[in-house]
């Protein structure tokens, strides 16, 4: 456009400088005829000029060029696929028979119900017993059975569990030699005489909600056991235990409010033995009545993981045992504090306790199975039990616990060879106070369901108040088991007993031993070992046969004195489901 301007500005002011200006030459008027020549006006319209700049694609070549590449083809695992297993099959039975040395037979039988969701029982019935003696012992039979039956119901909110049970115990008190002139022959002749029978019958039913951590409910259970136990001595035990337990979890606090209480009811009627002393003196002809009761009551509360680290447990108990002549009052604290290090590998705990324990005639026979009828009774006061460790696991296979514990205990059963009712081959039972510390490791190893090992050892030191020992109590003891389990076709089973030195004594002279100031000859029982060995091997499904070696060093030793037990023997048999 500003071209066309200066153009045209020329072209005015040539024109008007041509009109002003006259030419040089000729001027001569006359007539011609003028012809001017048209002329075209040059049209340049304006032209809109883009200053954008197309840049053209760029494109590469690549010279191409051949490389040799080697490589190793190695094979790699079939992809698995996530499929739910089915359930195993089950079998509602099995009987599981066998025999070994020693005339002893064994019998195990077993049914019960399939799966359901709304309930489960079953019923067992064992049989164990030996017809073999040991030399020069007296009659060491004994025979075990046991008829026990569970029914558990699953509610909505609840479950209801029961069971009853029939057991029927024989044992012989062989404990004397059969060449000992000072015992009538009529009593070492007749296995009747050595004899002992025990009947037990049991009921047990509790009823608890369901584990379902909701801080607007109150978790709680309600129990109920009894049992009723006799001996051909007309001794008969009744026992009532009636307990119940609540919780609620405060979720806000992460706290848990707990309370336990349970009352023990035990009424012992024991009967009048007869002297064996040449006299023939009846000695306590009446008999005697003991009747107890123990009432425990113990509020607690647990915080649970503080800072993801420290678990408390605070509370106390209160324990009222109720006795013919006597009431006694006892107060004990119920304490346990923890703390994990490295994400549970060590976890730091210890914590205080005690408590009332009834040691009801059922729990002592179990514990002695050649007590005398008549040996008086008496619970156990644990004043205090401190104790304090670390536990934790040094990978997902291992496992360990390391743990001191101090106990006091008012009224400890101690057992001795009673010579007033019976020729050193029936127990006795003293009381004392006992302070007792216990060192003990345990380091387990678990390999899946395949392999399964346990070791254990604790050693005792007791400091006793009346006696001079704390009798056949030992100073030591180490366990090691073991499982293995080869493709589920061979199974494996260890155990090994290690017991150390235990004191005993006897009212009896024995040589080159003189007595305590109590008239006591002391006498020491040296450590054993007890090594088992079971194999079982799986045929099928239903069908396996199994033998186990019991005993295996063959050692005569003695568990309580003068009671020598079985040497090496075996039992082998089969088990069959269906």
């Amino acid at each position: 456009m500003k071209e066309l301007i200066i153009i045209f500005f020329l072209l005015t002011l040539s024109v008007l400088s041509f009109a002003q200006t006259e030419p040089d030459g000729i001027n001569a008027p006359g007539k011609q005829n003028r012809v001017i020549t048209r002329s075209e006006k040059a049209q340049q319209l304006p032209i809109t000029r883009d200053t954008a700049i197309d840049i053209p694609e760029v494109r590469y070549y690549v010279e191409p060029t051949f490389h040799e590449v080697s490589f190793d083809v190695e094979p790699i695992e079939a992809a698995k696929l996530k499929i739910k297993e089915p359930l195993q099959k089950l079998y509602p039975g099995y009987v599981k028979f066998g025999v070994g040395n020693y005339t002893m037979p064994f019998v195990d039988a077993y049914y019960g119900s399939m799966r359901s969701r709304t309930n489960s029982w079953g019923i067992n019935l064992k049989h164990h017993s030996a017809l073999g003696d040991i030399n020069d012992v007296g009659t060491a039979k004994f025979s075990k059975n046991y008829l026990d039956f569970f029914y558990k119901h699953f509610l909505r909110k609840h479950t209801l569990k029961f069971n009853t049970l029939y057991h029927r115990d024989v044992v012989h008190y062989y404990g004397f030699s059969l060449d000992d002139s000072l015992i009538p022959q009529a009593y070492r002749e007749n296995e009747d005489s050595t004899r002992m029978v025990y009947n037990l019958i049991g009921f047990q039913g509790l009823l608890s909600s369901s584990k379902l951590r909701d801080s607007s409910k109150i978790q709680h259970q309600v129990g109920l056991k009894y049992h009723y136990l006799n001996n051909i001595e007309k001794l008969q035990e009744h026992n009532v235990v009636l307990n119940t337990s609540l919780s609620k979890y405060l979720e806000g606090e992460n706290i848990e409010i707990n309370g336990d209480f349970e009352v023990d009811f035990n009424a012992l009627s024991q009967p009048a033995l007869e002297s064996v002393d040449t006299l023939g003196v009846v000695n306590n002809q009446i008999g005697t009545q003991n009747n107890s009761a123990i009432i425990r009551l113990v509020p607690y509360v647990i915080n649970n993981k503080i800072l993801n680290k420290l678990h408390f447990k605070g509370g106390f108990g209160i324990n009222v045992d109720i006795a013919s002549a006597n009431n006694y009052f006892y107060f004990y604290p119920e304490l346990e504090l923890s703390y994990s290090l490295f994400n549970d590998v060590f976890i730091p705990y210890a914590g205080a306790t005690g408590g009332v324990h009834r040691n009801s005639w059922n729990y002592l026979r179990n514990d002695n199975p050649f007590l005398l009828s008549n040996s008086n009774v008496l619970n156990t006061n644990e004043k205090i039990n401190l104790y304090g460790g670390i536990r934790g696991s040094m990978s997902s296979k291992w496992s360990f616990n390391v743990l001191a514990r101090y106990q006091k205990l008012s009224n400890a059963a101690l057992y001795y060879n009673d010579t007033t009712f019976a020729y050193e081959n029936a127990f006795g039972i003293i009381y004392d106070t006992i302070g007792k510390t216990t060192l003990s490791g345990q380091l387990a190893f678990q390999n899946g369901e395949k392999v399964k090992v346990f070791g254990k050892a604790e050693y005792f030191i007791y400091n006793t108040q009346n006696q001079e020992f704390a009798w056949l109590q030992p100073d030591f003891k180490v366990t090691l088991s073991g499982n293995v389990d080869l493709a589920d076709k061979i199974l494996g089973r260890m155990n090994v007993f290690l017991v150390g030195n235990r004191k005993s004594f006897s009212y009896h002279a024995i040589d080159d031993v003189t007595p305590n100031d109590q008239g006591q000859y002391v006498l020491d029982l040296k450590p054993y070992v007890d090594a088992n060995l079971g194999v079982e091997y799986r045929y099928n499904k239903k069908l396996s046969i199994y033998v186990d070696f019991n005993n295996l060093t063959a050692s005569k030793y003695q568990q309580l004195n003068k009671f020598p037990v079985h040497r090496f023997n075996v039992l082998g048999g089969f088990t069959f489901k269906f």
